[in-house]
């Protein structure tokens, strides 16, 4: 059940105790290469687990969320008349399709969200020993993710989008792999308003951080955009008003 204060644009926080359940475990045992199901990997989430009930009180989780009239052209999508331009494919998948996130938007009459989500601790723990340190940290990337997720659930339930067609791609990640999108959702709804604060290369500060998208389509599913071709980012750059190297530093890791 959504709350009756949800709407389609807000600024808000999460608590610890939210988010516990929405913790992908798994993806915290393969940070710290820990194989999941093992005496290790329990002794490891106990010990998560005791370090997240002492600071509970110290971490701040933060959401900001945008449902926003959308349609697709091409290769991008206009989110209020606001234009984001993305990668495609280049090399076809087993059905035979160069898939782009745009794919996933309907050229008229769709919705879309854009969220982010950042974790901060309130406390400094550099004066503790490293590995705790090493812990806090991995766990409130795990944090951030869960915050994604939770959230993701909550505007599945608010629209009433079926759960299996939803997805999130996110920035950085290899859906879509331009970090500089970042800017793009800055000036769409200012990262700031959570604390996030943008490298030159298009990096969230805190690193504890994840940004994207929420749609929903009965075909969506997640994929990599792979490498990507000279001529393809000499269009790319094009269409975000870049020179071709600068893209080619955003994207570099993209780049065949």
């Amino acid at each position: 059940m959504v709350s009756e204060e949800w709407n389609w644009s807000m600024i808000s926080r999460y608590s610890v105790d939210q988010l516990l359940d929405s913790i992908s475990w798994e993806h915290f045992f393969y940070t710290w290469n820990v194989k999941s199901g093992t005496e290790a990997a329990e002794h490891l989430k106990q010990e998560a687990l005791q370090l997240l009930d002492s600071l509970r009180n110290r971490l701040s989780i933060h959401y900001l969320y945008q449902l926003l009239d959308a349609h697709s052209e091409g290769d991008d999508i206009l989110l209020d008349d606001f234009r984001i331009p993305f990668l495609r494919q280049q090399i076809p998948n087993s059905e035979g399709y160069c898939l782009c996130v745009s794919d996933f938007v309907r050229p008229q009459g769709d919705r879309v969200g854009v969220f982010a989500t950042s974790v901060e601790c309130l406390y400094d723990v550099s004066h503790d020993d490293p590995y705790t340190s090493l812990l806090l940290q991995t766990l409130s990337d795990r944090l951030a993710e869960a915050a994604a997720e939770y959230l993701q659930q909550q505007v599945a339930a608010s629209v009433g989008w079926n759960t299996s067609h939803i997805i999130r791609p996110a920035v950085g990640y290899p859906m879509i792999p331009d970090m500089s999108i970042n800017f793009l959702l800055n000036d769409l709804c200012d990262l700031s308003q959570i604390g996030i604060r943008l490298t030159e290369n298009g990096m969230m500060q805190p690193h504890a951080s994840v940004s994207g998208f929420i749609m929903s389509h009965p075909h969506a599913y997640y994929f990599s955009i792979g490498p990507v071709s000279e001529e393809q980012l000499v269009d790319y750059a094009r269409r975000r008003g870049f020179t071709l190297d600068t893209m080619k530093k955003y994207v570099e890791t993209a780049v065949s």
